[in-house]
């Protein structure tokens, strides 16, 4: 019997845990796009220092068809947000690339300041953080996601990936420049680079291209809604704790 009663408490502590730990913050959840994995979400946890945050895409585009129309009716206003890039290198790879800002995409068509951004390579895990913070980003009614003065990534005027929808001119699918972000690591898209503008890896600017592009954004994850009782929870209890006592009376009457 007392056995018994020891496995019954155990239960119940168990349960009464669950329902405890349920009501805790639950790690960041990534909804639609296909960027964006969760391993990388935490990534980006870090990288933001905000704790646990939900994902959400709310604008892909495709080169060749999307638009900065489309772009700018669904992100102005929206506030900080994460563009990633997926494109093809000049060697047939492809990479992942894309920039942060706490500025909206909304707004006059100029340069402007923010020291919270930076560029990141989710192929290579690698990191810029502005060094030229006038230029950290550049917002235009007919410019997608554009990161810094040089461009440091741009992709596309009126129609992602091409000029107005003419992809013959090579600076338009897609190109990365280092200029504003750091230098010192070159290209955000070439691993091991360093030194401004094009580089010193011997890849030209615009030697990718763009196929794809998402935008997210974030907010602090929603905890986890409690676990409720088993219905009869209480009068279990209640159960127990009587049969725990009416057995420490036995013993003592034993003894």
């Amino acid at each position: 019997m007392t056995k018994q009663i020891g496995k019954m408490k155990s239960l119940l502590v168990s349960l009464a845990c669950t329902t405890l730990l349920g009501t805790a913050a639950q790690a960041g959840v990534v909804s639609g796009g296909s960027l964006l994995s969760g391993s990388e979400a935490d990534q980006f946890e870090t990288w933001l220092g905000l704790g646990d945050q939900d994902f959400t895409n709310i604008w892909t585009g495709t080169a060749g068809v999307s638009t900065a129309a489309s772009f700018h009716a669904a992100v102005d206003g929206q506030g900080p947000t994460i563009s990633i890039f997926d494109i093809t290198m000049g060697d047939g790879s492809n990479a992942r690339i894309g920039g942060y800002t706490a500025l909206d995409w909304g707004g006059s068509s100029t340069y402007y300041n923010d020291p919270t951004a930076f560029l990141f390579n989710l192929t290579t895990g690698e990191r810029q953080t502005t060094q030229h913070n006038l230029s950290s980003i550049y917002v235009h009614p007919n410019y997608f996601p554009t990161f810094g003065g040089g461009h440091d990534i741009v992709a596309g005027f009126g129609v992602l990936g091409t000029y107005n929808g003419n992809n013959s001119h090579p600076n338009h699918d897609g190109y990365s420049y280092s200029y504003t972000y750091d230098v010192g690591q070159g290209q955000i898209s070439v691993a091991g680079d360093s030194g401004g503008g094009s580089g010193n890896s011997g890849n030209h600017y615009s030697h990718w291209s763009i196929n794809t592009l998402e935008v997210y954004t974030f907010a602090t994850a929603s905890p986890i809604a409690p676990v409720p009782l088993p219905a009869g929870f209480p009068l279990l209890a209640g159960g127990l704790a009587l049969l725990g006592f009416g057995a420490n009376r036995r013993r003592r009457s034993a003894a």
